[in-house]
């Protein structure tokens, strides 16, 4: 099992809405590795959380992401984020001599233990009703500190 538990310390924690961006990529990756390691070969994980260049759409291919989202940038910065990104992850991947596949190729073998031998959906039911009782779990201490705070 994984979970990352964050507190947030800044003095607005407090306010109303959600956290974006930046902030985000180190646990984004962390999720998106965790779930790698956990999840069938054939599983396609969407990475997303603080992308706003070509270095970080290709940190999340690292991790394992099939592909990733890009949301809070193309927010602040506009229709033209996602051609720039595009670019930058073109050049990134020029310098390292790979290409986007490759990589998520790599990130896969080096992370998915080999498949039993039809084991790869009971695996992913069994995976998945964890994730649920996390979830659920989640849920509760939301709703408890939800509670106290009122």
């Amino acid at each position: 099992m994984f979970y990352t538990h964050v507190q947030l310390l800044s003095a607005n924690r407090a306010e109303q809405g959600g956290l974006s961006g930046a902030p985000l990529q180190p646990l984004a990756l962390n999720v998106v590795r965790g779930l790698r390691k956990r999840l069938p070969a054939e599983v396609p994980i969407i990475g997303c959380g603080g992308i706003a260049s070509g270095a970080d759409a290709l940190a999340f291919a690292r991790a394992g992401a099939t592909c990733i989202q890009v949301y809070t940038a193309f927010g602040y910065d506009g229709p033209g984020t996602c051609r720039r990104i595009k670019d930058e992850l073109t050049e990134e991947l020029a310098r390292c001599g790979s290409s986007w596949q490759t990589i998520v190729e790599q990130a896969v073998r080096e992370s998915v233990p080999p498949a039993q031998e039809g084991a790869g959906v009971q695996q992913l039911v069994r995976q998945a009703e964890e994730l649920q009782v996390l979830l659920d779990e989640l849920a509760e201490r939301m709703n408890r500190d939800a509670l106290a705070q009122a």
